[in-house]
């Protein structure tokens, strides 16, 4: 199992920049940096989970076009076979 927690709104730890082992972990890392790109995601508190290449989104976000995109984006991410989104709305 791999968890990335998203709380880098601007620049990712080196962790990231020095290469993950696993599949799993790349995975992860790759969507991370594909929702950091995306000035609509950049800034969401989304967490990243990946197991045996299923995506599993958590955490709160400001929309529900936020939810999809980020649904979106894993889903488009090469290796992924599911996801899994379990985003909830802020509530306001």
């Amino acid at each position: 199992m791999t968890y990335v927690p998203w709380f880098f709104p601007d620049d990712p730890p080196s962790l990231f920049q020095t290469g993950p082992t696993s599949a799993d972990a790349r995975l992860a890392c790759q969507l991370l940096e594909r929702m950091q790109r995306d000035p609509r995601l950049r800034h969401e508190r989304v967490c990243i989970e990946v197991q045996n290449r299923v995506v599993i989104l958590e955490g709160v976000v400001t929309s529900a076009d936020v939810s999809t995109e980020a649904h979106a984006r894993a889903w488009s991410t090469p290796g992924v076979h599911d996801v899994n989104n379990r985003l909830r709305l802020l509530e306001r």
